[in-house]
């Protein structure tokens, strides 16, 4: 055969032979075995290559078609597996430099041309080259050939954004990349590294990243995969950048250049011999020509961050810090932005602005991170070098402001941050472009404006510079302005911001600032007012100022200061006479036809009257020397008038005016003046003769005036929304502010309002809630306000209940509208309904309640007349097809009426009232559903049986059993759903059906308990129940049934299963009290008879699917239940009563051995729904306390523990339902523990220490492991005693060793497998918890720590940091309780644990600029953990004594890193108050002395605080002194 083969090399070099021919002969000669050639691989890979070569150097004519298979079949060679093997094996092959070269000299001419027949199988044999090491090393090698693909690769995926190779393409540029960084790392010489990079692959790579990093490709190339290789591409880019252009070798450079180069003393002639690797940079990174113009900016822009990024990352040191910055100017002279002083670009466009100020705020955010600007060494060292700068930067943003930009903002928010004197000399047009006169509109953008004025206001209020802040926010309010352009001054988050800061003010400061705005308001703005739009608009600002400064102050106390009282006392006086006063009189001049200025002068006017109201007082209340000037009025109000005279020397015909003219408006005015009433009925209310009659009659007049005086105004509903602040209202929010104001105040008015007012507000309260139809959303994260949150919120407020006659006003109202849709939906003869049902029918409905009450009145405890006529009436009507019909739209009516009063509490309604409800409900339930969807149907009737249910645990369910029997209105029922099951089109095991099975099934159950409760003729009751099931039964069982459909056999299963779970117990529990009557065994006899018959007959009827139905496995266990509970028992008394029954064998064995064979292959299948599951794993507990049922040829213990296993070891349990159904697993396996002998518990841990052998996981049995970890916890929550618990606690040692190596695996793996680590780190709970008497070796309790201190809480969603961290918390909690000998020397494990898991909250508790707060909850959960576990420390004083100090260093050296949000910073300081109560003097002085200076400066603020608050608490140190 070799002599055959022996020509090839010959003919594959002869030109007579064709090249069809030679590319066969090729092909064959690689795959074939029998083919022997010398160094056939080399000879065939050379043979390929030479071709190609001389064919691209026009040596040679190839057709396309040929040279296109020649590079596949060199592709073919570079990817085969017998080339790899010979590789590994050590075989050389060479790839000559010609082959690289034509590779690169295709990749450059695709990367230009933009075309390329062959590029994807030239880019496939360099992806091979690449992808070998032995290969790669042609360009490893010689480095010009790996930068210039590099190059040309990135040059081509640039220009290139979409086409077929794209994916292929990035895949070459990632391996490039990352034999290039490789070969980077290995260079000695920088120079050479720095020219490459800067010479050839700077740019490219910048665009590249800049086109990766805006998800250019995204749309092509979607998937995990995709983004991963993207993300990789740019990490490599970045570490390219940083190890070329910013090596450590350079660093004397960048000195050179950056700090030495502006020196006098340095010759020209030694600076060109210098390498100035900042100007090489810059210029590459600002050449027009490489990029097109429209994207130049956008390159630049991205790279800049990320330029100044790389160059600290390299070289920040605390030396450097002048250094880093000097690099800063440079770069931010890159930006277009920076010229715009110069005049070389006249505007840039919106989209060049946000990227622009983008990269801005990227540039600042790397100073304040990296602490590179030090204020004091700047001035001294420096000459205020950054100062300087920082100061250009601002001027910049401030002469060009971009509002509608956040970044713009956030730029201004880091400048004030970094020091509030960059900002300081252009405060006022700060104030005004970014606040006072910014038009913003864009919800991100509001955020970030209100973050800036959030910042200056703190700033200012820490420099105690708020009056000076004041200052230039009047300068800038009272300047000559557009004011109608204006937004309002201090919308929510403003107000909020402001209040904050006056909060944390000392008083004195508070009070310039209240002096400076009056005088402003006093000298500017009232001279002018009159006819002067402009001018009120100013007062209306200038109001709402002084409004949320005197709400947000400090209230006086008796422990203030007595000139502090004083003066707050005469500027009080001189604001009502010299400006609230006046302002009133203005509105003297009030025209029929009022002016905007009138308006504005009049919301002026009632903001400040109201206010001062409110806050005189306030302040009357709280400080007994503050002499309240209204006090003196309050008692001639309630003789001479029912006007508001809350204000002193202002007279009644002056209000009564006042109250005409603003009697139409619906603005800012209106709102006060209801403001001042209610201020006014809170007053008289404060007076010790407030019941008298005068009062009472005052008190009526000026609720009724509040709630009187908008009423049109809520007769439509609006879906405006309102922020909750009195300046902002306005015609459009007024309606909310008004029924807000009303709604927070009806404990108050509610007592004083008459009955058509109370029914007033009920029926505004229905008409506002929010309707499924028409849902309105705002803004994410709006903190607005709107009508239907209003009343959504009232409608749930636990005070609603309490406000009795409010409460009965809203639920007539709902019943009514229930009854109106009700009576539309008749098709019969009304006035037949209408005597057999007049609750229906009532126009008052007092009426219809008084009717209730007689009908109850005439029933005694023994009278039956009503009963037999309304369950006449019922069932004539049911049976013949009730006369009521409902459509769809009536039903989606009624649903939303049935949502509404489900949100009522039922519980505690009038026998009048609960009857009512009942029969309006029971009505609903069984009406006639008309053309309407089956889902819609089944909604409607699952909510009202949901609320029967409810209304009967209710105190006055009996009264309902005075108007109708237990059984009656079984039969109802029944008969209804009946005949709905036979209507409605859906599958027998369709979620919403089975849910109308189990809400019904509740209320019949619950309807026999309270009869078995109240012992209402029992024997009648549940005869009649009897017999009426026995029928339906029968013809069920009957060849020619009646119910001709599965629905209706489950419904009957349902109704028997009730009835035998009720019967049973109670017969049981009378036979032992020897009280059974004869006839309650034979009913129950009966009912377990039928219940069996229909279990068999779904059995043999649902045999085709061959799984049980949920509705089945229900009813088993309970007759199985019952069944055993009515066979005698060894060691039971005997009973004469009983039926004569066989007291050996069980009713039904057949059917048990057979449902019980069935479960076990099915269970592992009912896993995955968390009732049927429940009711498997009820049966076969009870089956296993049957002994006569057990087969003697399977062992039912085992049986049973392998079913289980299978169900534990499935691939898709969700959590919930392994929650859910813990309890049954519990007492099934507590059952099997009982009757099991020590061999088969021995069996149980042997297959959890076998489930968590570290092997399991190497072979990636994951559900293996988990099985294991489940059953453990199961395991441990069983009461064990004697042998069994022995046998566990002697393998305790090698269970915790298996979870430590199970959780060493999990962590490895990537991602985090937390599948794994959270169940290990329960049952570690649970387990150090159960063997605090067990556990004896104290090392087995120390593996605990191994495992805690490898736990990732890093890079975690909220949820999954939550539950990580919650368990983590309870493991430390069981060692800290449980464990006292292993914490006498384990503490320093135990606290570095603690750290983690405080240094975790910190770093997921600091406020992020660009986040939401939607994770903040769980946090806030996990920094209560610490709280918890700081006081369970402090409790352990004398263990924890001596690391105290310790403890107060790591949380204040790791608190200085981050900025927390409030709510998470109280809760942890709260618990380090704690530990700070352990440490003594000597500690304190201590850690002021050894602390680091940042730390130490955080530690005198805690220091301070805990003195402040903490120790003063707790030691009863009184906080002011005069």
């Amino acid at each position: 055969m070799a002599a055959v083969y022996s020509g090839i090399s010959f003919k594959l070099k002869s030109k007579t032979t064709s090249w069809e021919d030679k590319l066969k002969l090729a092909h064959f000669a690689w795959i074939s075995h029998q083919c022997f050639l010398p160094n056939k691989e080399q000879v065939l890979l050379d043979w390929a290559r030479q071709s190609l070569v001389a064919f691209y150097k026009k040596k040679l004519e190839l057709q396309e078609d040929i040279v296109e298979r020649l590079w596949i079949y060199v592709d073919n060679i570079l990817h085969s597996k017998k080339l790899q093997n010979l590789l590994k094996n050590g075989k050389t092959i060479n790839l000559q430099l010609s082959l690289v070269k034509v590779i690169n000299e295709r990749i450059e001419e695709f990367s230009l041309a933009g075309f390329q027949r062959n590029i994807c199988a030239i880019l496939s044999c360099c992806q091979g080259i690449l992808s070998a090491p032995a290969l790669a090393v042609i360009y490893t090698a010689k480095p010009e050939l790996i930068v210039a693909l590099l190059s040309q690769l990135c040059w081509s995926a640039c220009r290139q954004p979409e086409g077929a190779m794209t994916a292929k393409l990035f895949e070459v540029i990632h391996l490039a990349l990352d034999h290039y960084l490789k070969l980077q790392q290995q260079q000695a010489n920088p120079r050479r590294v720095f020219g490459d990079m800067t010479g050839y692959l700077f740019q490219p790579c910048l665009v590249l990243r800049h086109l990766l990093l805006g998800g250019t490709w995204t749309q092509a190339s979607q998937g995990q995969l995709w983004q991963v290789l993207s993300r990789d591409i740019r990490s490599k880019i970045d570490a390219v950048l940083r190890v070329g252009v910013f090596r450590h070798d350079l660093l004397s450079s960048y000195k050179q250049e950056l700090l030495e180069q502006h020196q006098e003393n340095i010759k020209m002639g030694f600076l060109k011999s210098l390498l100035t690797p900042m100007e090489t940079v810059i210029t590459r990174l600002v050449e027009p020509d490489y990029v097109k113009s429209d994207l130049h900016a956008l390159v630049v822009a991205s790279s800049v961050s990320l330029l100044y990024r790389l160059f600290l990352e390299s070289y920040l040191k605390e030396e450097n810090q002048f250094l880093c910055f000097q690099v800063l100017p440079r770069l931010f002279g890159c930006l277009q932005i920076s010229h715009l002083q110069e005049g070389q670009i006249e505007a840039l466009s919106l989209s060049d602005w946000t990227t622009e100020l983008l990269a801005i705020e990227q540039l600042l955010n790397s100073v304040a991170t990296s602490n590179i600007y030090n204020v004091a060494t700047d001035r001294i060292r420096h000459a205020e070098t950054q100062f300087r700068f920082y100061r250009r930067v601002a001027e910049l943003l401030i002469n060009h402001s971009q509002a509608s930009v956040p970044a713009w903002f956030r730029c201004l928010k880091i400048l004030i941050s970094l020091n509030h004197l960059i900002l300081e000399p252009d405060l006022d047009d700060l104030l005004s472009s970014a606040w006072i006169d910014a038009e913003v509109t864009e919800f991100r953008a509001k955020k970030a404006q209100e973050v800036l004025i959030s910042t200056v206001f703190q700033t200012y209020a820490k420099l105690r510079q708020v009056p000076q802040l004041f200052q230039e926010v009047l300068g800038v309010i009272c300047r000559p302005a557009a004011e109608a352009l204006r937004q309002p001054l201090l919308a929510s988050g403003f107000s909020m911001a402001l209040g904050g800061c006056l909060l944390e003010l000392p008083l004195s400061q508070i009070l310039d600032t209240w002096s400076l705005v009056l005088d402003k308001f006093q000298s500017l703005v009232m001279p002018c007012l009159q006819s002067d739009t402009d001018m009120a608009l100013k007062a209306v600002s200038l109001s709402s100022l002084l409004h949320c400064i005197m709400f947000n102050m400090q209230s006086l106390d008796n422990n203030m200061p007595l000139p502090i009282i004083r003066r707050t006392q005469c500027i009080m006086e001189k604001m009502l006479r010299e400006l609230v006063k006046p302002l009133l009189g203005l509105l003297d001049l009030w025209s029929p036809e009022p002016e905007l200025w009138q308006q504005k002068v009049s919301d002026s006017a009632l903001l400040l009257s109201s206010t001062w109201a409110q806050v005189d007082t306030t302040l009357s209340l709280h400080c007994s020397q503050y002499y309240s000037l209204a006090v003196s009025l309050v008692r001639a109000s309630l003789d001479s008038s029912n006007l508001p005279l809350l204000l002193p020397d202002v007279e009644t015909e002056l209000w009564k005016k006042v109250e005409k003219c603003i009697a139409q408006s619906r603005s800012l005015s209106r709102y006060c003046l209801e403001q001042l009433y209610l201020q006014k009925v809170k007053r008289t209310l404060m007076r010790s003769n407030s019941q008298s009659k005068e009062a009472l009659q005052t008190l009526r007049f000026d609720t009724a005036h509040i709630l009187d005086s908008s009423r049109d105004c809520l007769s439509q509903k609006t879906v405006a929304a309102w922020d909750k602040q009195v300046s902002t209202v306005n015609e459009s929010t007024y309606p909310v502010a008004h029924w807000h104001l009303i709604v927070s105040n009806l404990t108050v008015l509610i007592p004083y309002l008459c009955l058509n007012d109370v029914r007033y507000v009920a029926t505004v309260l229905l008409r506002t809630l929010p309707s499924s139809k028409a849902q309105g959303s705002l803004a994410h994260g709006e903190p607005h306000v709107t009508l239907e949150k209003i009343s959504t919120a009232l409608l749930h407020s636990p005070l609603f209940p309490e406000m009795q006659s409010l409460y009965s006003a809203f639920l007539t109202c709902v019943i009514a509208k229930c009854s109106s849709i009700l009576c539309s939906g008749a098709h019969s003869d009304l006035s037949l309904i209408s005597q057999q049902f007049p609750w229906l029918f009532g126009k008052d409905y007092h009426t219809v309640v008084a009717h209730w009450e007689i009908k109850l009145a005439k029933v005694g405890p023994e009278g039956v007349e009503p009963r037999g006529e309304i369950a006449q009436n019922f069932l004539s009507m049911v049976k013949s097809g009730f006369p009521i019909k409902l459509d769809e739209e009536q039903l989606k009516d009624l649903l939303e009426l049935l949502e509404v009063i489900s949100a009522l509490r039922l519980d505690s309604l009038s026998p009048s009232y609960h009857v009512h409800l009942f029969f309006l409900l029971l009505s609903m339930a069984v009406s006639t559903l008309g053309h309407c969807s089956c889902s819609l149907a089944l909604q409607f009737l699952v909510k009202c049986y949901q609320l029967l249910n409810a209304l009967q645990r209710g105190r006055n369910a009996r009264s309902v059993f005075r108007v109708m029997y237990v059984s009656d209105i079984f039969e109802v029922v029944l008969t209804s759903l009946f005949q709905a099951s036979a209507q409605f089109q859906v599958r027998e095991d369709d979620p919403a059906w089975l849910q109308l099975l189990q809400v019904s099934g509740v209320f019949l159950e619950q309807l026999m308990q309270m009869l078995i409760q109240v012992k209402l003729s029992l024997v009648l009751n549940f005869g009649k129940i009897t017999a009426f099931l026995s029928r339906y039964n029968k013809e069920a069982s009957s060849k020619e049934f009646k119910i001709q459909n599965l629905r209706g056999r489950q419904l009957l299963l349902v109704a028997l299963t009730k009835l035998c779970q009720s019967l049973g117990p109670c017969v049981k529990e009378r036979r032992q009290l020897l009280e059974a009557p004869a006839e309650l065994p034979e009913l129950l006899q009966q009912a377990m008879m039928h219940l069996g018959a229909m279990l068999k007959l779904c059995l043999v009827s649902g045999t085709t699917g061959r799984r049980l139905p949920s509705v089945l496995l229900s009813a088993v266990p309970t007759l199985l239940e019952v069944d055993m509970s009515q066979h005698l028992r060894d060691g039971q008394p005997k009973i004469a009563q009983v039926v004569d029954t066989d007291k050996t064998l069980l009713s039904h064995v057949a059917l048990y051995q057979d449902v019980y064979t069935q479960l076990l292959e099915e269970l592992p299948a009912l896993s995955r729904n968390t009732q049927s599951f429940q009711a498997a794993l009820r049966f076969l507990t009870l089956f296993l306390l049957a002994p006569e049922l057990h087969s003697k040829e399977n062992c039912v213990f085992g049986s049973i523990f392998y079913s289980l296993q299978k169900v534990l070891t499935g691939p898709c349990i969700p959590a919930p339902v392994t929650q859910d159904t813990e309890l049954h697993l519990g007492a099934l396996l507590t059952q099997m523990f009982e009757a099991g002998t020590t061999e088969h518990f021995e069996m149980v841990v042997q297959s959890i220490l076998q489930g968590l052998d570290v092997t399991q996981a190497w072979r990636s049995e994951l559900q293996v492991v988990l099985c294991a970890i489940r059953l453990l916890n199961l395991l441990l929550k069983c009461p064990l005693n004697g042998e069994k618990a022995g046998l566990l606690w002697r393998s305790c040692p090698q269970i915790v060793t298996a979870l430590m190596l199970q959780h060493r695996e999990a962590c490895q793996e990537q991602p985090v497998a937390l599948v794994v680590i959270e169940p290990i780190l329960e049952v570690l709970a649970v387990l150090l918890r159960k063997g605090e008497e067990s556990i004896n070796n104290p090392h087995h309790v120390s593996l605990a720590f191994n495992i805690l201190l490898t736990v990732p809480l890093e890079h975690l969603k909220p949820r999954e940091f939550g539950s990580v961290f919650l368990k983590m918390h309870n493991v430390l909690f069981s060692i800290l309780q449980c464990h006292s000998k292993v914490m006498l020397k384990a503490i320093p494990s135990f606290l570095n644990s603690f750290n983690r898991l405080l240094f975790s909250v910190m770093h997921e508790g600091r406020q992020k600029d660009k986040g939401s707060m939607d994770d903040l909850p769980e946090v806030l959960e996990s920094a209560r953990l610490v709280e918890r576990m700081y006081s369970h420390i402090a409790t352990r004083a004398e263990e924890f004594t001596t690391f105290s100090p310790f403890m107060v260093a790591q949380y204040v050296t790791e608190v200085q890193k981050v900025t927390l949000y409030p709510p998470v910073k109280n809760l942890l300081q709260e618990g380090i108050y704690l530990i700070l109560d352990l440490c003594m003097e000597r500690d304190i002085q201590f850690l002021r002395a050894s602390l680091q200076s940042g730390a130490r400066d955080v530690f005198k603020d805690l220091h301070s605080d805990y003195l402040k608050y903490h120790k003063a608490k707790h030691e009863g140190e009184k906080r002011y002194t005069a």
